[in-house]
């Protein structure tokens, strides 16, 4: 069934005290393998948590209106967690840059609202691009179990794990000549260049272009928006 609705440049989101927010959210812990002390909730703490402790997000929780774009009704329903979410005019939620570690970010939010659904209604997997990168990332539940859904730590902790990996050389080959190889080239020597201990700087250095550099030194994670191409793929913004 299709609908006539307006697309928007911003998101509808939603906070685990709105209505529209999942009645009932079970726990999703990061997996080991990523970064272990990701955003981890102290067990002496879990008994306490209220989910009501967060700040009404400064964003829109109702679409923008533009005319003429036909897109089905399932995604005119979905909400993208505060936490994950981009607007093109507010300072995203949380500061990360995705070159790091995701136990680098820095926010202001109890870490039991990172084992929170990354989208409402909680989708068991979605998939994330960027006009940069060639294929789309596949985020999946870090406990593959019945009724696992994707949390807003998997999101970040699957972004960071896919943009630290190698591109292929044919994929460097593909990269148009001129300014953009150039930047992609700069990203690369800039980012290995931050590391300060020479021999893993060069141990860093011949592991060749990542697709973190493929973003062109643009980091800063600004969010996810949603697409014409379904409620479970998102656009990565960066800055």
């Amino acid at each position: 069934m299709w609908k006539r609705v307006h697309f928007a440049s911003t998101n509808t989101i939603y906070e685990p005290d709105s209505e529209t927010s999942s009645p009932s959210l079970t726990v999703s812990s990061l997996p080991s393998s990523a970064s272990p002390d990701l955003l981890t909730p102290p067990p002496e703490e879990e008994d306490d948590y209220e989910p009501r402790v967060y700040p009404r997000t400064p964003y829109s929780k109702q679409l923008e209106l533009h005319q003429d774009i036909v897109i089905p009704q399932p995604v005119d329903q979905m909400q993208i967690h505060f936490i994950l979410a981009f607007a093109p005019y507010t300072d995203p939620a949380i500061y990360y840059d995705l070159s790091l570690p995701p136990t680098s970010i820095d926010h202001n939010y109890p870490v039991q609202a990172f084992s929170e659904p990354a989208t409402s209604p909680p989708m068991p997997s979605l998939f994330i691009s960027h006009p940069s990168l060639k294929f789309h990332i596949e985020v999946l539940p870090s406990t593959p179990i019945a009724g696992a859904y994707v949390s807003v730590s998997d999101v970040l902790a699957k972004l960071y794990r896919e943009l630290r990996l190698s591109i292929h050389p044919m994929e460097y080959a593909e990269l148009p000549d001129g300014e953009i190889r150039q930047s992609v080239d700069a990203a690369y020597y800039s980012r290995c260049g931050r590391i300060r201990d020479i021999e893993d700087r060069m141990q860093e250095e011949r592991k060749g272009i990542k697709k973190i550099d493929l973003l062109m030194g643009n980091t800063r994670f600004m969010g996810l928006s949603g697409t014409l191409s379904g409620p479970d793929i998102w656009e990565l913004n960066v800055a």
